[in-house]
This record gives structure tokens, C-alpha cells and sequence, in this order.
């Protein structure tokens, strides 16, 4: 099997390309990335590999925009599978750049289908989305079937791409999967992503500096948080499963919520930090709840997560102490 990753130098992407390394089935990897947050993220994406010489075998790296693919180039790369992880992630900073969002996350997905249907090829297409798109939860833990009503720009952007690829599907039949990954943490996420960092990097950057730990609004929000190496053996899974998952909408996650206090009380108990929780108000559409229903997903792929929250947790913050002071770098410059 021979794979197309967009996004394969961001979080998902790298930590990706590591387990189809491992892969006796894929025989090639190619990785597709713009490196739009290379001044944000002053690391060597692909600092987690674990097996060089497979990396220097088996993976050719493209620094294109995935917006630029065209039915040719998909032809001439000869890819069995696409994984589609290329996209611009910060809820709030989608409210404060709406346009970019939408050209990224929106239109591009859009002309990708585009091309995708014109290629001689038409790869298996797995689409990279997220528990946003469900909005307010009408009951938990939330299935596919769960209505959507997207409370953010980016929430809205990634149901419309999910709406554009599945348009190909029930149209022209064309091969595709849809995967919705509740918040996923873990080695290579971005601690400073432009201004706009998720949770966990943020909280686990300010324990080990041990700066004040912002939670926002009281803290008894919840998410369903998975362990990246967990998350990405299903999209593994599913490209090796392109008969049983075709068509599909999947969630992964853990089917566990964590409170963001309790989150951030954990986090400064494993680094041993002095820091100070502190309360801010949070932001106005700030879902209260998201816990995934994975029971068709361990059907479908026979995957289930293998990491408690603590185990995962421990490992990341070991990765994070190491680049601590590249990441310090990356903030100064930003300020």
C-alpha cells in the first residue's frame, strides 16, 4: 500500500507517518505539508520517529500546499490511500480570521474532492474531522448519529468538508471516510499554535515553567481526551479497512470526559509544578460537554484506546520537558 498524508508535519500527520513506518503493509508514505506554522513550531516535526531507517527508505516529503493537488500530480504519485489531515485547528482564532478558515478548511476540501473525482487513480480518502461539528450535546456520549449544530467558524468549516466528501460518495461512489477525533493530545502538538494553543500543551508548558494555569469560565466543562498514538492506529486501521468503512462516519476518543479543572489538576501533579490555578471567563459558545461513542468504531476496525489518560499524560509531558527551551524560543519570538 503506498499512502498520501497532508498535514504530515503537523500533530497528527507526524505522529502518523511514525506507526506507517512500523507498517509492513505500506510500502511508501508520502507527506504533504505546507509548513505554515514553521516559525510557531521551531521543532523537527518528525523529532518522534522512532525508526530512522525506515523514515530514510520509505517517506518522501512534499512542501506544498494540498490546495495546489491537482488530478495529475494525485495520478502521478500513485497512492493507494489519502489521509487528509492538512487544516487550520484554533476554535478561537477561527473567529478572528473566518476568511482564512474557510479557504483552508472550506474551499480547499472542496477543490481536493474536485480533483480527487477527476484522477484516473481516485484514492481512498479518509477525512480528518473533529466533535465540534456536533455543537451542544443532546445527549452523551455522543454517536455519529448525533444531530450537528457547529457553534464555531472552524466547527462549521470541518462539517462542510465533511459534507463536500461525502457528496462524493453518494453521488459517484467514490471510496471515502469520514473520522471525527475528540480532543487528542500528545507528542509534536503545538504549545504556542500561532497564539491560539489547545489545552493540554498549554497547561502542560505553564506547569513546567510553573506559570499560572489558566482555566477558563469555572472549569467543570468537559472533554473526551485521547492519547495520540491511540487515535492515529485508527486511521491505520481504517485504510486497511477500506471495504468496511466505506461510506462510514466514525469517532474516536476514549468514551471518558475529563473535567478541564480536573485536567489541569492532574497536570500539575505529574510535572510537580508550583504553579497557581487560576479562572478566567472563557469563551462565550464554549461547548460543555463532548464524550465519544465508539462502539461502532471498535466494530468496524476491532480499535479501542489503549492509554489510560495518565499514562498518556506522562509521556507527553516528557516530550514537552525536553523541548521546553525551543518551545520558549518560539513564544518570545512570537511576543
Amino acid at each position: 500500500m503506498r499512502v498520501l498524508v497532508t498535514g504530515a508535519a503537523g500533530f497528527y500527520g507526524s505522529n502518523f507517518v511514525n506507526v506507517l513506518l512500523g507498517d509492513d503493509k505500506v510500502e511508501s508514505i508520502v507527506g504533504l505539508d505546507s509548513y505554515m506554522h514553521a516559525e510557531d513550531f521551531p521543532i523537527d516535526p518528525f523529532n518522534i520517529i522512532e525508526d530512522k531507517n525506515a523514515f530514510a527508505k520509505k517517506f518522501t516529503l512534499l512542501k506544498q500546499d494540498y490546495r495546489n493537488l491537482t488530478a495529475k500530480t494525485i495520478d502521478n504519485l500513485n497512492v493507494d490511500a489519502i489521509v487528509h489531515y492538512a487544516a487550520l485547528v484554533s476554535i478561537p482564532e477561527s473567529m478572528d480570521k473566518p476568511l482564512e478558515y474557510f479557504d483552508v478548511n472550506e474551499y480547499g476540501v472542496f477543490k481536493l474532492t474536485q480533483e480527487l473525482l477527476k484522477s484516473k487513480t481516485q484514492p481512498f480518502l479518509v477525512f480528518a474531522s473533529s466533535p465540534e461539528v456536533y455543537g451542544d450535546p443532546v445527549y452523551v456520549p455522543m454517536d455519529v448519529n448525533h444531530s450537528t449544530r457547529p457553534k464555531s467558524t472552524y466547527a462549521v468549516t470541518k462539517l462542510a468538508g465533511e459534507s463536500h466528501i461525502k457528496v462524493m460518495y453518494l453521488w459517484y461512489k467514490y471510496p471515502i471516510c469520514v473520522i471525527r477525533n475528540f480532543n487528542t493530545y500528545g507528542e509534536n502538538q503545538s504549545s504556542t499554535y500561532r497564539g491560539y494553543p489547545a489545552v493540554v500543551p498549554a497547561f502542560i508548558t505553564r506547569a513546567l515553567l510553573n506559570e499560572p494555569i489558566v482555566v477558563h469560565n469555572d472549569g467543570k466543562q468537559t472533554r473526551d481526551l485521547t492519547y495520540v498514538k491511540d487515535a492515529v492506529r485508527a486511521y491505520a486501521e481504517a485504510i486497511h479497512r477500506k471495504n468496511s468503512v466505506n461510506g462510514m462516519t466514525l469517532n474516536i476518543g476514549t468514551g471518558i470526559d475529563t473535567s478541564i479543572k480536573e485536567l489541569a489538576e492532574k497536570i500539575k501533579k505529574l510535572t510537580n509544578s508550583k504553579s497557581k490555578i487560576i479562572f478566567e471567563k472563557g469563551r462565550p459558545a464554549d461547548l460543555p460537554r463532548l464524550v465519544a461513542d465508539i462502539k461502532l468504531t471498535t466494530e468496524v476496525l476491532g480499535w479501542a484506546p489503549k492509554f489510560t489518560l495518565e499514562q498518556g499524560l506522562e509521556t507527553a509531558i516528557a516530550w514537552y520537558r525536553k523541548v521546553l527551551p525551543q518551545l520558549q524560543t518560539a513564544v518570545g519570538k512570537r511576543q
